[in-house]
């Protein structure tokens, strides 16, 4: 079962910045999850909130917001006075931080609240860039975004995330045209659905695992991965429970 760090290892460090993605690779995790967001000049940052206000000491919406004036706010006070000065990354930094590293990049496509135009495109041109997107999986809670990034980059890996029910994917003819490669269900909607969409070929990563029940949880589904914000954590508890 692979550890995905969501947001980097944000439990211990301000979460989608480098001291978080940094304490990720530390704790050897097998991925990082990462947020993306299009400014009001059209590039990609790192971030989960569509608004500034709860991870920076900046205030409106980061499509109304330059990358110039995000680049500017502390984005780690508000997690602990020593990371005070921490910066919202760009997804240019991030890939620079992590290519040196044999990790899985899972980004979401922050776009189900905003639809954010032809970030699909920006950001898979970033990753050919970086020659990176054999290492990527690109998820989205918008079928339509997850399409366009199909027709892209038709190998590219993608992944749909669940927060309310998983039935309609069970109704497998509608959804092959996409290629999903994984499915990314709440933890609440970890049930014998999960079972039968494995059996129908799609790998299983729930989000967020934080509790030792939730990780129990799955490892008695035999999901394939998880998100958690405490990677080290969930590899002792791992450890402890399989041996």
């Amino acid at each position: 079962m692979k550890v995905i760090a969501h947001r980097g290892s944000s439990q211990v460090a301000p979460e989608n910045t480098y001291p978080a993605i940094r304490r990720a690779i530390q704790d050897h995790v097998d991925g990082i999850e990462i947020d993306v967001q299009l400014t009001k000049d059209q590039e990609l940052v790192v971030i989960h909130d569509e608004w500034l206000n709860r991870t920076t000491n900046g205030k409106g919406f980061v499509f109304n917001t330059t990358s110039a004036q995000i680049k500017k706010l502390d984005a780690g006070s508000w997690f602990n006075k020593k990371y005070k000065g921490t910066t919202v990354p760009l997804l240019e930094e991030v890939l620079e931080w992590v290519k040196p590293y044999s990790l899985e990049l899972h980004i979401e496509l922050k776009n189900n609240l905003l639809p954010y135009k032809g970030m699909e495109e920006k950001v898979i041109r970033i990753l050919n860039q970086h020659n990176l997107e054999k290492k990527a999986v690109l998820s989205s809670f918008r079928r339509e975004s997850l399409e366009i990034c199909r027709k892209i980059h038709p190998t590219i890996r993608t992944g749909y995330l669940c927060w309310s029910t998983l039935l309609p994917l069970l109704e497998q003819s509608e959804w092959d045209y996409l290629h999903l490669d994984s499915i990314h269900p709440h933890i609440s909607l970890l049930d014998h659905e999960v079972t039968l969409l494995k059996n129908m070929g799609y790998r299983i990563y729930p989000y967020v695992i934080q509790r030792k029940h939730e990780l129990k949880k799955c490892l008695r589904y035999q999901v394939d991965g998880i998100f958690t914000g405490s990677p080290n954590k969930a590899k002792q508890i791992i450890r402890e429970t399989t041996t």
